[in-house]
């Protein structure tokens, strides 16, 4: 994971100049350029989270945007998800993409009825 100044900010939030929902970006950092981008799908999530999750600010996680599909039964560390996968971890820098069916989906052990 890339380590920004001390000072940097992620900014994930719906564009308000789009027409329909757009999930965007922007990320500062003093002494580097500023980038900004969509979040267009689940792998760019994923991918900007990696990089910079850490700097994360004004969204909690449990408000990241999802990619289509259900809501996982146990959203325990689950982060977002499309239709196939979830993303996954504790850390930003433990982030990874998961088959929804896969072992290394979290799972609390829920008591039997």
């Amino acid at each position: 994971m890339r380590t920004l100044g001390g000072n940097g900010a992620l900014r994930i939030f719906l564009a308000p100049q789009a027409s329909h929902r757009v999930w965007s970006y922007s990320l500062t950092d003093h002494g580097l350029a500023p980038e900004t981008g969509a979040i267009d799908s689940l792998d760019t999530l994923a991918e900007l989270l990696a990089r910079h999750g850490g700097l994360l600010t004004d969204l909690p996680w449990t408000e990241l945007p999802t990619f289509g599909g259900p809501p996982p039964p146990d959203t325990t560390d689950v982060w977002s998800w499309d239709a196939r996968r979830l993303l996954v971890g504790t850390r930003p820098d433990l982030l990874r993409l998961v088959p929804r069916d896969s072992p290394a989906v979290p799972r609390r052990n829920l008591p039997s009825p």
